[in-house]
């Protein structure tokens, strides 16, 4: 059995370090990679990917990261509460100046026109601009320019890039990777601040309490409401192969945390979906799928509807 897929990696901030276990399943059990989108997080996972790199090597970056996490902000940075400065130098370090159209895997990523409100497809490129680009958060990371748009977030439209990835072939089973599933015992009692506020813990007690901070719980929690419905209805509308839901819906967006939990979350996700897998690729859900798809196809840019392609 021909086992080719493409794979659309969602957003959730720091919980994307669980695409990481996913794409170490896939591979070790002989799925081969042959598209790839990211849309936030998952641009940054992608384009690590995409570019050659493996899950061990890019499990050693994010670890790194992920202890001592900077999001210190740079003079030139749009407005933002905090700044990508760095994710910059990893993704500098990762991808140097190699574009898009260059990697090993065809990627894309998509991102939001502030000024128009459209979702924007980028699919060449430097791909350090492009990631940088749909990780911008909206008030949290600097929006980036790009193509003469200033772009945020792809998330804010489309939290897990589906038809970005079906548009870069059409005949392969899609398999999204959504990282908004909780514990059924989630405790949503507590900051749920959308980044960590840094010092003692009695100091940072006194600052959750304070009406600008509580303000900015109430908003983050509202955010985090719309996006996860959003990807809900998005995935229903867009059909996936495939969805693997990781647990880690209860991480905070730019968390401190221990890269090794959120792989372990990866991998026992897309264990599970192995059967699913599978059978996906079967010749009978191949042939299914292109006749579903075969005017897509032959134009596959009649899948992108109101996207518009950056060039």
């Amino acid at each position: 059995m021909i086992k080719d897929i493409s794979v659309a990696l969602g957003g959730g901030g720091i919980r994307g370090i669980a695409h990481i276990g996913v794409i170490r399943v896939l591979q070790d059990h002989g799925f081969n990679i042959k598209a790839m989108a990211g849309t936030s997080a998952g641009g940054i996972f992608g384009a690590a990917f995409a570019a050659g790199f493996s899950p061990k090597e890019v499990e050693e970056i994010a670890a790194k990261f992920s202890e001592n996490p900077s999001f210190r902000r740079q003079s030139s940075d749009r407005p933002s509460l905090l700044g990508v400065d760095g994710v910059h130098k990893i993704l500098l370090e990762l991808l140097g100046d190699k574009r898009i159209e260059d990697l090993q895997i065809p990627f894309v990523t998509t991102a939001v026109s502030i000024e128009s409100g459209q979702e924007i497809l980028i699919h060449n490129g430097k791909a350090v601009d492009a990631v940088l680009a749909t990780i911008a958060i909206p008030g949290i990371l600097p929006s980036h320019e790009l193509g003469g748009k200033v772009l945020m977030d792809g998330g804010v439209l489309d939290p897990v890039p589906v038809k970005a990835a079906r548009w870069l072939d059409p005949s392969l089973p899609v398999v999204a990777v959504v990282l908004h599933k909780k514990p059924s015992n989630d405790d949503q009692s507590g900051s749920r601040l959308p980044f960590p506020i840094p010092g003692p813990s009695s100091i940072v007690e006194q600052i959750t309490k304070l009406r600008l901070v509580e303000a900015l719980n109430i908003f983050s929690r509202s955010v985090e409401v719309s996006t996860n419905r959003l990807s809900e209805l998005n995935l229903v509308i867009d059909q996936p192969d495939i969805t693997i839901s990781p647990l880690v819906g209860h991480y905070n967006l730019l968390d401190k945390v221990n890269a090794a939990d959120l792989i372990k979350a990866g991998e026992e996700a897309a264990l599970q979906a192995l059967p699913e897998l599978e059978k996906a690729c079967s010749r009978t859900q191949s042939l299914k799928r292109t006749m579903k798809y075969r005017l897509m196809i032959k134009d596959k840019n009649l899948l992108l509807e109101d996207i518009q392609v950056l060039d």
